[in-house]
């Protein structure tokens, strides 16, 4: 039978090869409210003001608009903390998030595992009407936006549906089955466009995201239950150990 381990068994017994952070101070912020970031320099990574769950999302390389990939107790959204760290300025960047990983299982005892989930997703297909987009000749792809804009330059639907997942904040797969990269302009009305809003009967100058694709690149959004890989919280303190 196989064993699998809790990712903070994992970070443990790799404690060995990866760099510890040199000093580290977690500390509760009772501000409730303010700005939230999260911000590295040469040996350093700060954090203030960010909740339980943002600093395990971003230990896990999860976007924190992704919400949906961490299971775990509804106070991981409330319980804030400044955090600082220090480590070798040699340290490689991808070594920061493991040595993350292995602070949040030593300070909160965090343990937590994998595994699949049915969850709703939306369904990236191709409109009716056929795709009111065409592939463009290979090469860098840039992408850009605001809210309610959004510039494609030379991506693929796979990357496109990737992006959407972040509006969306929920999983979002391609099936449209077009192949090559595109470029394209996206205009909605950010105050429409709702994760949970039902499918728009109608257009409006200011069209919902649903909208906005259909009319203006031949695409649709449906919504589904699918697959969904989930990191699932087994054990948590809601209190750091000291400094």
């Amino acid at each position: 039978m196989r064993l699998l381990l809790p990712f903070s068994a994992i970070a443990l017994a790799l404690s060995a090869q990866t760099p510890a952070f040199e000093v580290a101070s977690i500390k509760p912020n009772r501000s409730e409210g303010g700005p939230s970031s999260i911000r590295g320099s040469t040996g350093r990574i700060t954090m203030e003001n960010v909740s339980l769950k943002k600093v395990t999302l971003w230990a896990y390389g999860i976007p924190d608009d992704r919400e949906y990939a961490l299971a775990g107790p509804d106070w991981l959204t409330t319980e804030h903390f400044d955090l600082q760290a220090k480590f070798p300025a040699d340290t490689p960047p991808e070594q920061v998030r493991p040595m993350t990983q292995a602070l949040l299982a030593e300070r909160f005892k965090l343990a937590l595992h994998k595994e699949t989930r049915q969850l709703p997703i939306y369904v990236l297909v191709v409109a009716k009407n056929g795709p009111k987009i065409h592939a463009v000749e290979n090469g860098q792809p840039r992408t850009s936006g605001r809210a309610g804009r959004f510039e494609a330059t030379k991506i693929p639907m796979q990357h496109f549906a990737d992006l959407l997942a972040r509006f969306m904040h929920q999983q979002v797969v391609d099936e449209t089955g077009l192949a090559g990269v595109f470029d394209f302009t996206l205009e909605w009305s950010p105050d429409e466009m709702k994760a949970e809003a039902m499918l728009p009967t109608g257009g409006t100058a200011a069209p919902s995201i649903f909208t906005a694709l259909q009319e203006q690149l031949g695409l649709k959004l449906e919504g589904r239950k699918g697959p969904v890989e989930v990191l699932v919280v087994d054990h948590i303190e809601k209190a750091p150990t000291e400094n």
